[in-house]
């Protein structure tokens, strides 16, 4: 049973809002899920795994009887606890400090097109995926190279976001990061090519060889926050480095649809604006995730563009800490 197919059961099962399924009921299901994600424990491993499976399928059942605007699905995080989902996936970037006096005003009144995406223009790499290593402030930071690139060049390049991981040694590897402080080494080291300098999701020995860095950028200019023009403003020139909230269920499960609330704006995760549309009658930023295609919508999940939530920093937190390279 795929993911499709899993969604499909769930959306079976939504009209029965009050209904809790049993354990003897998702065995079935529990061993394709197990199957598909290639997962294998333990007997004690087991009986844990499998009981918080069971927990988390009531929990995208309760979810998607509750949700217009968003659907949720069991999905490879279906065996994680809250907790664990947490500490593995959503805690790797580091709140900013506050020394932003420099902030770019892009903001021209009327001038905003009515979406942009730059998907559609060639100018993202496909999803990737960070696995167990705390480094989405690295890929976020990356994605945001990679599109400024290409809207400088024309040319569309993967670049390395293990060496940012490796070498940017002004953050903390797998443990956490800040976008900003890789636009200011890359502005002074440039950056390596995927292909020259591969993803291993491990802390390993700066490799870093001048010879084959890119110049790609010369500083980093600070988007101003808590405006969600401003942020638009900015994506119409470039994808865009932003920070989020994204420890709660609407990003365990998030399958589908616009996120207009579910989380705060306690930052704990990098994540690569690329564009705003509209989604049915919802407006919404268009967001690369790096935890692989297979999560939420083929890797990607859309936020509400709603401006008043979380004291001004936008649903999930998107507004309060927009950062470009330039």
């Amino acid at each position: 049973m795929n993911k499709a197919i899993l969604f499909i059961v769930l959306f079976a099962f939504a009209g029965l809002a009050s209904a809790s399924f049993k354990a003897d009921t998702l065995a079935p299901m529990w061993s394709t899920w197990k199957n598909q994600h290639k997962k294998t424990y333990t007997a004690a491993q087991e009986v844990t795994r499998f009981g918080i499976f069971v927990e988390n399928f009531n929990k995208v059942h309760r979810l998607n009887a509750e949700s217009s605007d968003v659907k949720y699905a069991i999905n490879k995080f279906a065996d994680l606890t809250a907790t664990e989902f947490k500490q593995i996936y959503a805690s790797g970037s580091l709140p900013e400090p506050q020394q932003q006096s420099s902030r770019l005003s892009l903001r021209r009144a009327g001038s905003l097109p009515d979406s942009v995406d730059w998907r559609n223009k060639g100018g993202v790499t496909p999803v990737k995926n960070q696995g167990a290593c705390g480094s989405c402030w690295a890929f976020s930071a990356v994605g945001a190279l990679e599109g400024l690139y290409f809207a400088k060049s024309g040319e569309l390049l993967s670049f390395s976001e293990q060496q940012i991981v490796d070498c940017a040694t002004d953050n903390y590897g797998c443990n956490g990061g800040w976008p900003a402080k890789v636009f200011a080494y890359t502005a002074t080291y440039g950056i390596e090519t995927e292909a020259d300098y591969p993803y291993s999701a491990t802390d390993g020995e700066c490799k870093y060889d001048s010879t084959k860095a890119i110049e790609v950028n010369s500083g980093f200019q600070w988007i101003t926050p808590r405006s969600t023009d401003e942020l638009k403003a900015a994506l119409v020139n470039s994808p865009v480095s932003v920070a989020i909230e994204a420890d709660q269920d609407v990003f365990q499960f998030y399958s589908s649809g616009v996120i207009t609330a579910g989380c705060g704006a306690s930052l704990n995760h990098g994540v690569l604006a690329v564009g705003y549309q509209k989604v049915g009658v919802l407006e919404a930023f268009i967001v690369k995730n790096s935890w692989g295609s297979g999560w939420g919508s083929d890797g990607y999940v859309y936020i509400s563009t709603i401006q008043q939530l979380n004291n001004g920093q936008g649903v999930c937190g998107i507004l309060a800490q927009p950062v470009a390279p330039k």
